[in-house]
């Protein structure tokens, strides 16, 4: 999977962690890579609206059309992030197990516990318990958190048991990796298998992504490279149109219906990413891309203490649909500023592994030499 690793040291989420040369892309191929970039930078702000969307409910400030807009872009969200993951992912997973496990699982399991515990920290400090609205200072979830993911540290979870998942499928044909995975999100979304949790069902439904991306990339990029205003326009008319009549026909519950939902609202999100890119305005969204990592693990922080004060007002109709627009720069411009700081100050392993645990005992012994 491409790396991306930016100025300050960030990574994107699902990056190549196995290259010491992350974010060196050859010059050739950059403008390809740019609308994967773009496609993380959409998901990202849609799950920062999303969560913005999430304590509103909770305080009772969301409006019902808001509420139906934010199910809608579920659709899109999260299996177009696990595509985007899953792209790059099949050279690195082709490793020996040593090396997948020490630098894509330990990478992501080290994130997931450290910032869960920050989380956590934070909540129970700062939050009043109204505000919160997944209950995060329980201890007795934070004691379960190794086996029963938290609901703002899942992804990197995810990638993690994705990435076990995934190489222990090597062997197995393409077509029974991606079948078997279709049924499995096919059956979980439509209700019919349960996990008796919220997150481990997620991952059940995403993994089909993560795979296609992993296996089918290929295919994918050739419907990049296909882009064009009017295929936009078109698959635009093609999920409002699948979704509404999923809606009004009471088809949801059908296995196959909300994967192919999600397959329509996938392919919108390549096509949309990769025509987006051509213009000036994508390469915020590449910018953004390339930095998802520190805005997903901080802006639920700013975002709880926003909603501390905000959560307590009587908002109008026009400022409660306003809310979330204004929010969600907001909370990724804060989220961005806040990983500047904290590696500045030498927080840098809040976001990667340290060099002992990263097995870098080369540039561990330098910095002790420079700090001698």
């Amino acid at each position: 999977m491409r790396s991306g690793r930016g100025r300050s040291g960030e990574q994107p989420l699902g990056a190549d962690v196995t290259s010491p040369t992350a974010g060196a892309t050859p010059s050739g191929r950059a403008g390809r890579l740019d609308w994967v970039d773009a496609a993380k930078g959409i998901s990202i702000l849609l799950v920062v609206a999303h969560h913005v969307v999430w304590f509103m409910q909770r305080s009772g400030q969301a409006p019902t059309p808001l509420l139906a807009a934010n199910e809608a872009l579920a659709s899109l969200r999260m299996p177009l992030f696990f595509l985007a993951s899953g792209l790059f992912v099949a050279g690195p997973l082709a490793a020996t197990w040593r090396t997948v496990l020490h630098k894509r699982v330990a990478l992501f399991l080290y994130l997931y516990a450290i910032w869960t515990i920050i989380r956590f920290t934070f909540f129970a400090a700062l939050v009043p318990p109204a505000v919160d609205p997944d209950d995060s200072a329980n201890p007795v979830s934070l004691a379960w958190a190794l086996l029963l993911p938290g609901p703002s540290t899942w992804f990197l979870y995810a990638l993690a048991v994705f990435a076990v998942v995934a190489k222990l499928l090597r062997p197995v044909p393409v077509a029974l990796q991606l079948g078997a995975a279709a049924v499995l999100s096919a059956l979980v979304g439509a209700g019919m298998l349960e996990f008796g949790d919220t997150r481990w069902a997620y991952m059940a439904r995403f993994l089909f992504f993560f795979l296609l991306g992993c296996h089918a990339r290929r295919l994918i990029e050739r419907l990049a490279d296909a882009t064009s205003l009017l295929r936009v326009i078109m698959a635009t008319a093609v999920c409002v149109g699948a979704a509404g009549a999923a809606v009004m026909l009471n088809l949801r519950s059908i296995p196959p219906v909300a994967l192919i939902l999600q397959c329509l609202a996938v392919g919108f999100g390549v096509l949309f990413a990769a025509w987006i890119c051509r213009y000036r305005i994508g390469t915020l969204l590449v910018a953004l891309g390339r930095q998802t990592l520190p805005i997903y693990l901080i802006h639920m922080l700013w975002l709880a203490a926003m909603m501390t004060g905000i959560g307590q007002l009587d908002l109008a109709s026009g400022a409660a649909y306003a809310l979330p627009v204004v929010m969600v720069p907001v909370l990724a411009a804060l989220s961005l500023l806040t990983h500047r700081v904290l590696v500045t100050v030498g927080g840098r392993c809040l976001f990667e592994l340290p060099p002992r645990l990263a097995g870098d005992r080369r540039r561990d012994r330098d910095r002790r030499r420079l700090l001698a």
